[in-house]
């Protein structure tokens, strides 16, 4: 009797054991449990981000681990004509149920660069964090915004686009990394609309710092 009930214990304790176990490794995500990490392919990303393939390996830098991502792109307005004063677009990056980053471009004139940077720039990062990195008429960036202010027309009126890309959700990237994937994809994503908006002025992207 007393053989049969220690092999029972014995038997409780291992399955008690095991499960634990399992529970841990569940928890840390270890195998067989590990969360799958979705890739970024070129062809997933906004048309409005530019360049796929450069995009895309700036986003697997910046990001956070997701096991799938997904992305949408929607055109408010565009300029159809050089006699167009409207141009919006806007593309957001999903994962894991959640917004991980956000890029948009817009026609916009402000009398002063300052005042652009203090309007649209403050309400992602505070303006005093951001540093500047040579593209347009001015550009900053942190390790949470990028942003290019670049000359498109002076039909009418002196218009810029305002071009920002935000990172709600970071990566492990230390923030010297986010920062310059960021910056590689505000360019992009300012190229593009500099020659979707059909701007007659040159767009002044330089070299990313």
């Amino acid at each position: 009797m007393k053989l049969i009930r220690s092999k029972t214990l014995l038997a409780c304790s291992v399955f008690v054991s095991l499960a634990l176990l399992a529970g841990i490794a569940y928890v840390v995500k270890l195998p067989p449990f590990e969360e799958k990490v979705g890739d970024i392919q070129a062809s997933d990303v906004c048309a409005t981000m530019g360049s796929a393939s450069t995009s895309a390996a700036a986003l697997k830098r910046v990001l956070p681990e997701k096991s799938s991502y997904s992305f949408d792109n929607s055109l408010t307005d565009l300029r159809l004509e050089a006699t167009d004063n409207t141009y919006q677009t806007d593309c957001t990056v999903d994962g894991g149920g959640e917004q991980l980053a956000w890029t948009g471009a817009e026609l916009l004139e402000y009398d002063t660069t300052e005042a652009w940077a203090e309007e649209v720039l403050g309400q992602y990062d505070s303006v005093s964090s951001l540093t500047p990195f040579a593209a347009g008429d001015k550009a900053l960036a942190s390790s949470k915004v990028a942003a290019v202010y670049l000359p498109c027309t002076s039909d009418g009126a002196d218009r810029h686009l305002s071009v920002v890309v935000n990172l709600k959700k970071k990566g492990d990237a230390s923030d010297s990394t986010l920062r310059a994937g960021l910056i590689t994809l505000a360019r992009n994503a300012a190229e593009y609309a500099h020659t979707k908006a059909k701007c007659n002025k040159p767009n002044k992207l330089g070299e990313s710092s």
